[in-house]
């Protein structure tokens, strides 16, 4: 039997005749019944009062002997889909927001990864792998920590200087990227990176550049101009022939 028929049917047309007790209410006359109550064929006690004909049960005492719960909070509340306790639910504990890419990211994974991605396209394009240089990693990442402080995305340093002012080398090459969280759209940090960079030619240029020997990496987690989390991402390049003995520290506006 289901729950719905019966529950409407016990409490609109169930006419039992038979009192023991007698109540007056605002004209009202209610009987206690002495009938016998069965669910699913198994006799159950509930309190039921015949009113105008008609017999009445409590709807918690109906909750209980057919399996939902019925609770005061703001008004009657019936859940079907939950047994009978009497009692509202506990309110759930405050949903925690997932956390985001750039918290849980292992960076240094993902600069790695950034070197990867860019030996494996010039392979696949027939160039020479690049060299992981130690200080073009402290350049880089001095360029990614001052846009991520300052917000200047941009190829000029927040103090006005040009990018390749972070070392003591003006042999050097850059690619940066801004990337907002929302925008990551499933990809990591590095996938998403590399994916932009390989749609842009001047960028892709640079992936590609024969000339270019060794790569740093930088990343930074920062926000834009309208406030949104998102990351600085920058690579750095130096021309075959070169070293590199000087690294600024990240420059402030």
């Amino acid at each position: 039997m289901k729950r719905g028929s019966f529950a409407a049917g016990f409490l609109t047309c169930l006419l039992l005749t038979g009192v023991t007790t007698t109540a007056f209410a605002a004209g009202i006359t209610a009987e206690r019944s002495n009938h016998r109550i069965f669910v699913d064929g198994q006799e159950v006690q509930m309190e039921a009062y015949v009113i105008g004909g008609s017999n009445y049960v409590k709807l918690r005492d109906i909750g209980k002997q057919v399996g939902f719960n019925v609770y005061w909070a703001n008004g009657v509340q019936v859940d079907s889909h939950a047994p009978y306790t009497g009692e509202a639910p506990a309110e759930a504990e405050p949903t925690t927001p997932k956390q985001t890419e750039h918290a849980a990211i292992d960076v240094a994974a993902a600069k790695q990864d950034i070197i990867d991605r860019t030996n494996a396209l010039r392979r696949e394009n027939g160039v020479a792998a690049l060299t992981v240089n130690d200080k073009l990693m402290q350049a880089a990442q001095a360029r990614a920590d001052e846009m991520a402080a300052s917000g200047v995305y941009s190829h000029t340093r927040p103090d006005g200087r040009r990018s390749n002012t972070v070392t003591d080398c003006p042999y050097t090459g850059e690619n940066i990227h801004r990337i907002a969280d929302w925008a990551l759209a499933g990809k990591s940090v590095s996938e998403a990176a590399m994916w932009s960079w390989n749609l842009s030619e001047g960028h892709r240029d640079n992936l590609l550049e024969k000339n270019y020997a060794e790569i740093g990496v930088g990343l930074a987690k920062g926000m834009n101009a309208s406030g949104e989390d998102c990351w600085y991402c920058v690579q750095t390049f130096l021309w075959n022939g070169y070293t590199v003995s000087w690294v600024d520290a990240p420059a402030a506006k």
